[in-house]
């Protein structure tokens, strides 16, 4: 094996929890309010009107079992990779829109906005890049480990580190919801 293709198995552990932790956080609450996450698929204007009810539908649950596959030591490659897929899948969705200037929609990123209530740039650049490294995060999941000993000392760096990665992702999400509120209030 070459040395160079080789991750330290406490870097892939922190990619592993934070990718599954913050998916299965996002795909949850899609589950729970299918209205809404219904209209924002059909925001995005990607899909025949009649391919949305079943998307929204099975993109939650696809979500979830990959995460959990991920957590499963004779899935996790696959697992990961499907979450890696999903994020490049969810990258290109926002793309694709940004670069049409269709920034107003809903992206369902974390949590859904009110129907109804119009928020001016909601989706950017930024989100597709955030997008972007989830996909690199789960992508290190199918890395091969180094086989170094994992000792105590690691496994709290392991819970360390997830926590920051994952406190890091909510906090830059939040920002990001809030950046057309920001922007207006800056230039009132």
């Amino acid at each position: 094996m070459n040395p160079g293709l080789v991750i330290d198995p406490v870097v892939s552990s922190v990619a592993l929890a934070a990718t599954s932790i913050i998916t299965l956080s996002l795909a949850l609450p899609k589950v729970a309010r299918q209205d809404d996450q219904q209209r924002v698929v059909a925001g995005f204007d990607l899909l025949p009107h009649a391919l949305v009810a079943p998307f929204a539908f099975v993109l939650p649950l696809v979500e979830i079992a990959a995460a959990l596959a991920s957590l499963v030591p004779a899935t996790r490659s696959f697992g990961a990779a499907a979450l890696a897929a999903l994020f490049v899948l969810f990258a290109l969705a926002l793309g694709i829109n940004v670069a049409r200037g269709r920034t107003d929609i809903d992206c369902g990123c974390n949590g859904f906005r009110q129907p109804g209530v119009a928020v001016p740039h909601s989706i950017g650049w930024a989100h597709v890049a955030r997008t972007l490294l989830l996909a690199v995060l789960a992508a290190l999941v199918c890395m091969p480990q180094s086989a170094r000993v994992v000792v105590w000392f690691d496994y709290l760096s392991v819970l360390a580190a997830t926590l920051v990665a994952v406190a890091a992702f909510f906090t830059l999400d939040v920002l990001l919801a809030n950046r057309p509120k920001l922007n207006h209030l800056r230039n009132s």
